[in-house]
């Protein structure tokens, strides 16, 4: 009788996954499992000692590095100091050829201020004050020329000569033209050689 299978194939039952093999040939007692257990103890023994071998070259290629490096330090620390004082010199130099410029700017200002001058008034000190700052105030030239001087006169007549002596720094586009404004901070009666005058204080505020 012909049997005939007409169940699809992924419905069909399927043989047994070593249906196909035949292990009454093979003779358990014949596998060497001694040595196949003797090699992977020799294998793992040698994975562990390149391990070791490994770690010792790193260590003493570590300490190599380390002993240039100390040697090296020295050498190190003076190139920082000679670097930092370098740009401490470039840092000081700068600063110099900013005074310079600035120098110059203020001889410039002097003989303006010279031109401003108006009779009945001598001038008896002048200084740069970094403190006071305008609203409009740029990062060279932040702070105030300072005035102080004498009027030959007291009371309206003073105040008179110095209004005059202010005016004209305002009317000096020149001088007037990086200045803010030009403020009266004080008078105060005085004496000169026994003659009445009027002490002032002015500030040139710069833009």
């Amino acid at each position: 009788m012909i049997e005939i299978n007409l169940l699809p194939q992924e419905l069909r039952r399927k043989p047994p996954l070593f249906s196909g093999l035949d292990f009454k040939g093979i003779d358990i007692k014949s596998i060497p499992i001694l040595k196949i257990a003797a090699g992977i103890g020799v294998g793992l023994v040698l994975i562990q000692l390149a391990v070791f071998l490994i770690g010792i070259i790193s260590g003493v290629e570590l300490a190599a590095t380390t002993k240039k490096y100390d040697a090296i330090l020295p050498e190190k620390r003076e190139a920082d100091i000679l670097k930092a004082k370098a740009a401490d010199i470039n840092k000081r130099s700068g600063a110099i050829d900013e005074l310079m410029v600035k120098r110059f700017s203020w001889a410039r200002k002097i003989n303006l201020l010279s031109d401003c001058m108006t009779p009945g008034i001598w001038l008896s000190k002048l200084y740069y004050d970094e403190r006071p700052v305008s609203d409009q105030a740029k990062a060279a030239m932040a702070g105030a020329l300072v005035i102080s001087g004498y009027a030959s006169g007291v009371g309206e007549q003073g105040t008179a000569l110095i209004g005059k002596f202010i005016k004209s720094l305002q009317d000096n586009k020149d001088f007037y033209s990086d200045v803010a404004s030009v403020d009266l901070v004080s008078t105060k009666s005085d004496k000169v050689d026994k003659q009445d005058v009027m002490s002032f204080k002015i500030t040139c505020l710069f833009k």
